[in-house]
């Protein structure tokens, strides 16, 4: 397999270090055909050179990395977003499954850009993250895309009840009204994906969707959810007055 990609960073040092990890670590797979300083530079490489994979800088004089991306409906091709420091943005394509590096960049995280590449790939058609990530950005996000094994889940927040971990596995179950999902992920990293007007985190084992509640059990300090599942809140996170204040925010 050959990926042809190019690399957009308005810093030369940048762009001819991603360069030379990309020929240093991808075993000759992935194969540079441009180094572009600017968005508009970029946009006729695209053009000319119709890449399988972009490194992105987000942040760029002039024109952001976001503002290339706005040039397309659908990506014709997979995008690694590049960043000095994690944000709203970086959130907001985690949700939408897409892929990014912080700098400094770590030149083994070359081959697992490759791996996810590989399945991404194979599951482009089915899925537009593109505008995905544009809801987000915008703060609509009312779907997020958790990876998986063969690739990613796609889960509707809308439809989610409630996210329950498995202590100790590194992993969490997602309670939605029709299904039962087991992601690999903590629940600390789960609730920064999350919108805080919809859900919060009531114990150390448990996020709920706030639109989910059926009622509120003082005595036993438990949330029925829509589901008819029993939640215990704990009160080490909220006492009775917190906790009314946070569900009605």
């Amino acid at each position: 397999m050959s990926i042809k990609a190019i690399i957009v960073d308005d810093h030369q040092k940048s762009r001819e270090l991603i360069q030379s990890f990309c020929e240093s670590y991808s075993n000759g797979v992935i194969q540079i055909a441009a180094l572009c300083p600017s968005v508009d530079s970029a946009l006729v490489a695209i053009k000319n050179h119709k890449p399988d994979l972009v490194f992105l800088d987000i942040d760029m004089p002039e024109k952001n990395g976001f503002e290339l991306i706005n040039n397309f409906d659908v990506l014709p091709f997979e995008v690694v977003f590049v960043t000095g420091h994690a944000n709203e943005y970086t959130k907001a394509i985690e949700i939408s499954a897409m892929n990014y590096l912080m700098k400094p960049i770590n030149p083994l995280n070359i081959k697992a850009i490759i791996e996810r590449f590989e399945t991404k790939t194979a599951l482009a058609n089915s899925i537009n993250r593109n505008e995905i990530l544009k809801n987000n950005l915008n703060g609509e996000n009312s779907t997020i895309l958790f990876p998986s094994n063969d690739g990613f889940i796609v889960v509707d927040t809308t439809e989610i009840i409630s996210f329950q971990s498995q202590n100790g596995t590194g992993k969490c179950t997602i309670v939605t009204t029709n299904d039962t999902i087991v992601i690999h992920k903590y629940l600390k990293d789960v609730m920064l994906l999350l919108q805080e007007s919809r859900f919060i985190k009531v114990s150390s084992s448990a996020i709920i969707n706030k639109k989910k509640i059926a009622s509120f059990n003082s005595k036993t300090y438990t949330l029925k959810m829509s589901n008819g599942s029993n939640i215990k809140v704990s009160d080490a996170y909220y006492n009775k007055t917190k906790l009314i204040d946070a569900l009605a925010n």
